[in-house]
């Protein structure tokens, strides 16, 4: 069974590069380049049938935080990570999401695939 992904980022380029990349490696995923949309269908019938939710951090509208908050308030236990090409909002995301967050689930981009896919899995796994 494939493991589900709901992927957020507001760069068409890379949202269909990074969909194909996840599907040519077994995730089923569902891509949004607008926020809002992505937390509209995460309200839906979809909120907690994601395994993975991947979330960029700079996107007009609402940013990949809010996004997060939001999405906390739907499904506490959604497993979420970022994704960035700002290293400053590392120092946000280690203020606001730790101990919260796994330090694995902050992704710098660009990152290359098969780096990219080791790590989600990674971060799929259980450890106990």
């Amino acid at each position: 069974m494939n493991k589900r992904v709901l992927f957020v980022d507001d760069e068409p380029d890379l949202n269909l590069t990074l969909k194909m990349v996840l599907e040519e490696n077994g995730f089923k995923v569902d891509s949004f380049t607008d926020p809002l949309s992505a937390l509209e269908n995460f309200k839906g019938e979809s909120a907690g049938m994601y395994e993975l939710l991947i979330l960029d951090m700079k996107m007009p509208g609402i940013n990949g935080f809010e996004l997060y908050r939001q999405i906390k308030k739907i499904d506490d236990k959604a497993k979420v990570c970022f994704l960035t090409a700002s290293e400053m909002y590392y120092e946000e995301f280690r203020k606001e999401l730790f101990p919260a967050l796994d330090k694995n689930c902050y992704i710098q981009k660009p990152i290359d695939n098969e780096t990219l896919i080791k790590r989600i899995n990674r971060i799929m796994t259980p450890s106990n």
